[in-house]
């Protein structure tokens, strides 16, 4: 899979330098002069490697059909420069190509003049140039094409990064011509030359002031040094440190047995408390269990007086009831067959 995604991304960097090589070329010979045909500041335009990498992806089992090759190559590729012209103009306002003057255009973004090649170019580079490139770089070891990839994928997002932000800044002019794209190049480029100089101007700045501090850096370091050796030597300074290191061992071991003393004493007075705590519950709990021996024997002796007392007392009340009634036969009647017993007790006592 990692193979596949290199082979795309060489043959994209490949096809758009190629497509902005022959732009180029085309232009000389119709101007007169070099022009920049791609919208990036480096030597390529990436509407060409996409397409081929869209093709190369979509019809790559069409290679032994050459009629489908074709048209489908013609189709897949106008739409592409179609949507690139129609999206980057309304993006930038402006336009890299107009076909307006030539025959069978479509708004001028896409062309018979133009269709018909990419028809033929696209069957060729599927059946003929694509294989010749990918055995080239099939050829190229595996670390070599790896580190060109990557440096390849770095330079392409910071030229975007730098191309977009450039462009975008000349998004509200307007342009004599409908084709922008020499007014573009040669605003882009006056744009990176005056980025290229700030940055310059900003690096060298910054490196001065970085060798600035540096030497100062230097110039405290020998200072400091100097002034080190000049006080103490270095056999005086480890004596010292000895010395130092010996008395601070001593303090460590003094205060240790400082703490371990008063731990000892904390934990004998502890034992102390604990063990008087303990005494003096005890003689509170025997104190308590004798004055509630003594409390629950008076009030034994209580209930026992108070239980004779009611006895004694429900003796006279029964002879003062027999007594009083004993005369009255009525009375003496409801009371003896309401207590029987009171009957039994009185001829007891008769007796």
């Amino acid at each position: 899979m990692l193979l596949d995604v290199e082979m795309y991304i060489l043959l994209f960097f490949t096809y758009s330098f190629l497509g902005w090589f022959m732009e180029s070329v085309g232009g000389i010979l119709n101007v007169k002069k070099f022009v920049n045909r791609g919208f990036l500041i480096g030597p390529y335009c990436p509407v060409y490697g996409f397409g081929v990498v869209l093709i190369s992806v979509l019809l790559r089992n069409y290679t032994n059909d050459i009629p489908a090759l074709f048209i489908l190559s013609t189709v897949i590729c106008g739409t592409l420069e179609y949507a690139t012209s129609y999206f980057m103009e309304k993006l930038f306002n402006a336009r890299w190509w107009d076909y307006s003057k030539r025959r069978f255009n479509i708004n001028g973004r896409i062309c018979l003049e133009t269709l018909v090649p990419f028809g033929v170019a696209g069957s060729t580079i599927l059946c003929i140039i694509n294989p010749f490139f990918t055995n080239i770089y099939m050829s190229i070891p595996d670390l070599i094409r790896h580190i060109i990839t990557g440096i390849l994928c770095v330079l392409f997002v910071i030229d975007s990064i730098i191309s977009f932000s450039i462009i975008l800044s000349f998004k509200g002019e307007t342009y004599s011509e409908n084709d922008n794209t020499e007014e573009i190049g040669n605003k882009v480029k006056d744009k990176t030359e005056d980025v290229l100089m700030k940055a310059t101007s900003d690096v060298i700045v910054f490196s001065r002031k970085l060798r600035v501090t540096g030497l100062k850096l230097q110039r405290k370091v020998r200072y400091t040094r100097k002034n080190l050796s000049d006080v103490i030597s270095p056999k005086e300074l480890a004596e010292k440190l000895r010395i130092q290191r010996e008395h601070i061992n001593a303090k460590i071991i003094a205060e240790k047995e400082k703490v371990s003393n008063q731990i000892k004493l904390k934990r004998a007075e502890y034992e102390m408390k604990q063990k008087e705590a303990k005494e003096l519950w005890n003689r509170s709990v025997q104190k308590r269990k004798e004055e509630f021996g003594d409390l629950s024997k008076a009030s034994k002796e209580t209930i026992d007086s108070t239980i004779k007392n009611i006895k004694t007392t429900s003796e006279e009340f029964t002879k003062q009831v027999v007594t009083k009634f004993k005369n009255k036969s009525v009375l003496r009647k409801r009371l003896m067959d309401a207590f029987p017993k009171l009957e039994v007790k009185n001829k007891k006592n008769k007796e």
